[in-house]
């Protein structure tokens, strides 16, 4: 029995709208999730005028509510964290251990965010009774989602909180996993990172997981620099606006990273760059 939902929807031209999207019984190996949290991030922004409509968001949490025939791992009422980045394990990425450029069902690698095949079937989320493509495969921007199973991760934890969690399968892995994964860090490195939003908040967090001995955050904002030192920041820069292409802060922070001893706390949580 298909149910009706209140969504965000891009009209593709600059702007969106909220409208009620129709969603379809699971398939085998789907599951309907009511959305208890959705996150927000400039990929959302940018959907706005992607020349197509599309149901927006694409990192959230939720609860199961309803299961396919062939789903094992998940159950009504299940607390779960939604997943864009889902490898299908079989093709020639996957095999060569790239699983996060999956060439079936990575909406990344089929450009345009399109629909990829690895994901809940199209037709089953309409709009004004047409296929609507749900960003990165998942539109959490609404009060039920579609999605696969393999897009699921259970969270067995009392008292969840669900805007916190909505955000870990996007800004949280970008963020972590550019430390761990792209940049490699190493144990005692020294490290600058240019803004404390939502991924640069989890970057300083991951360069603290690795052992990084210096995490200089800098920002315009000083309210996110206060959240930087709670999330592992040893020293903070605050840049002034009128500082184009940062050049008075790359002099300032280079000079700091010269100096014959650097030491975790040094450069002064009061450091600004005018």
């Amino acid at each position: 029995m298909s149910i009706t939902s209140k969504s965000a929807i891009a009209t593709g031209e600059g702007k969106f709208i909220i409208d009620q999207v129709t969603l379809g019984d699971p398939l085998e190996n789907e599951v309907l999730v009511k959305m208890k949290a959705a996150g927000l991030c400039h990929t959302d922004y940018d959907s706005l005028s992607w020349g197509k409509p599309v149901l927006m968001g694409h990192e959230g949490a939720g609860i199961v509510t309803k299961v396919g025939l062939a789903v094992k791992n998940f159950k009504q009422g299940d607390q779960v964290i939604l997943n864009w980045a889902t490898p299908c394990m079989s093709c020639f990425q996957c095999q060569e251990g790239n699983q996060h450029i999956c060439e079936n069902n990575s909406p990344v690698v089929a450009g345009g965010n399109g629909y990829t095949p690895g994901h809940a079937h199209l037709e089953g989320t309409l709009w004004k009774g047409k296929p609507i493509e749900r960003s990165f495969n998942l539109g959490t921007l609404s009060e039920y989602a579609l999605v696969k199973e393999s897009a699921l991760v259970k969270v067995d934890q009392d008292n969840l909180n669900f805007s916190a969690a909505s955000i870990i399968s996007c800004g949280v892995m970008t963020g972590y996993g550019s430390v761990v994964n792209a940049a490699k860090l190493k144990a005692g490195s020294s490290v600058v990172v240019l803004g404390c939003g939502g991924v640069g908040l989890n970057v300083i967090n991951a360069c603290a997981i690795s052992g990084a001995a210096s995490i200089l955050a800098v920002d315009v904002n000083p309210n996110k620099l206060e959240l930087a030192k709670q999330f592992g920041a040893t020293d903070v820069m605050l840049v002034d606006k009128s500082d184009k292409g940062l050049n008075q802060l790359a002099k300032k922070v280079k000079q700091l990273f010269d100096e014959p001893v650097a030491k975790s706390g040094q450069f002064n949580q009061n450091n600004q760059c005018n």
